[in-house]
């Protein structure tokens, strides 16, 4: 228990639970020190998390219980248990809103203890590795030695070719690797413990450039997992922390962000400040924060420099003005993207571009059913669905915006109806399909709640329609 131990803070820490998690612990250490046995102090960490659940849920100070429980259960020889306990400490403490690096890298030695008395010798070592230089700063230099020394003995365990001591930064970039990998095949749990592990210690001896653009690429990480899973509040904080890594002072989001020279003058980094600075400007959008947008969108525009993403650009944009209520603007910037869509031969984005402007026009309009407005977005909509080889998002996307904008600026769902159909059954297809079933699957239910209340209206409008008719037909006789 030598990490958890160290950030054992009995006072002046407040308890979010009935339970103080501060005051379990010391109990514990105390009746540990003093020799009580194994199976009394297990049952006594056991009490506690059981105690202390509200709701079936912990506050993220009760990592320390799971670091200090993990220990212990790895002395009494369980280091499978122990290894489970740490794990599910470190999943608490990265779900929280405010993540406690201090107990983060205290249970990633409990972890790394774990995993080498299980004789998986590189994962303990890539566990420390980081957790050193971390060690080095908050308890003095004689800890991370020591805890390098140990990861030294390990790579010697695993024998010749068997493990390998890789720098920190180094680390970073693979587990960096590993979460976006996570996050490209819709693991969002995985890619948010990833992105919190391969954050890098600062005010190190590491170089402060690298240890910059590392951290701010973990937050970008973090921040796009968050949106994906619908927590837009913590994909907002994680960006803006990412923002202020990026940038040569802290960003103010009301100005164009001036970036650290390392940054700018290193193409290869480019994607972290135009995936950073274009995701806060699609969040702020969504929340109406139109100045954050802007800035935002201000300091993207240098780092867009592909196809997509100059087409995106001019799509936040458009939307931009749309937040103004600049309809005519709106439409001409659809055109731009449009025509620089076309002029690299990108279909999907020129289709993409001109169901947009179609919107724009909806948008501008009186909201008059009768009006060809609405039946123009559906039909863009489908066009953009129907491309060859449209993704399922894509598709699942045109036609539930359509579906909601028509049906929201027009007040009728007759001709909505059977594009809802469509998009519903493609819904139901990519609930289906996602790889990390509970953070996927509440993330694609929230995006789609407006959409899910028009079909259930449109559904139930219907239906009465329907049995209103059998009702007169009844009534003149007409039927069997």
């Amino acid at each position: 228990m030598a990490a958890a131990s160290l950030l054992v803070v009995p006072a002046g820490h407040a308890a979010a639970h009935h339970v103080d998690p501060f005051e379990v612990v010391q109990e514990i250490y105390e009746t540990f020190k003093n020799g009580g046995s194994y199976p009394e102090t297990r049952a006594m960490f056991s009490r506690a998390l059981r105690d202390a659940a509200h709701d079936g849920k912990l506050d993220a100070d009760f990592g320390i219980v799971y670091a200090m429980y993990s220990d212990l259960t790895r002395y009494d020889g369980n280091p499978a248990f122990a290894l489970q306990l740490a794990d599910e400490g470190l999943a608490l403490l990265v779900n929280a809103p405010q993540p406690d690096d201090d107990m983060k890298n205290s249970l990633l030695v409990s972890r790394a203890y774990a995993l080498a008395e299980l004789g998986r010798y590189q994962e303990a070592i890539d566990s420390v590795t980081i957790t050193a230089v971390w060690m080095g700063e908050r308890f003095g230099e004689k800890n991370r030695t020591d805890l390098e020394a140990m990861a030294k003995e390990w790579a010697d365990a695993a024998g010749s070719g068997g493990a390998s001591l890789p720098s920190a930064v180094q680390l970073s970039v693979d587990l960096l690797n590993k979460a976006q990998a996570a996050y490209d095949k819709q693991d969002t749990q995985s890619a948010i413990m990833l992105a919190s592990r391969g954050m890098l210690p600062e005010g190190t001896n590491l170089d402060k450039a690298s240890v910059a653009f590392q951290n701010a690429r973990a937050q970008m990480i973090l921040g796009t997992a968050y949106a994906f899973e619908g927590r837009s509040g913590l994909a907002m904080t994680a960006l803006r922390r990412a923002a202020d890594l990026l940038a040569a002072e802290p960003w103010d989001g009301r100005s164009k962000a001036e970036l650290l020279p390392a940054i700018r003058e290193d193409r290869n980094t480019w994607n972290v400040p135009w995936s950073v600075f274009s995701q806060i400007a699609g969040l702020a959008s969504a929340a109406g924060q139109i100045d954050l947008c802007a800035a935002a969108l201000d300091t993207a525009e240098v780092f867009a420099v592909s196809p997509d993403n100059r087409f995106l650009l001019l799509s936040q944009r458009a939307a931009l003005a749309l937040g103004r209520d600049d309809f005519a603007g709106a439409q001409k910037t659809f055109a731009d993207a449009e025509a620089e869509a076309l002029a690299s031969g990108d279909a999907r984005n020129a289709a993409l571009s001109r169901f947009y402007s179609a919107v724009a026009k909806l948008q501008a309009g009186n909201g008059d059913p009768a009006d060809p407005d609405g039946e123009a977005v559906l039909k863009a909509a489908v066009v953009y669905a129907d491309l060859p080889g449209a993704a399922l998002q894509n598709a699942e996307y045109a036609l539930t915006t359509a579906v909601r904008m028509v049906v929201d600026k027009t007040g009728s769902t007759a001709a909505a109806m059977p594009h809802a159909r469509r998009a519903m059954e493609i819904f139901r297809q990519r609930q289906q399909a996602y790889a990390n079933y509970d953070a996927a699957q509440e993330s694609g239910r929230r995006s789609s709640r407006r959409f899910l209340e028009v079909f259930i209206g449109g559904a139930y409008d219907e239906a009465q329609a329907k049995a209103g008719s059998q009702a007169r037909d009844s009534s003149a006789g007409i039927g069997p």
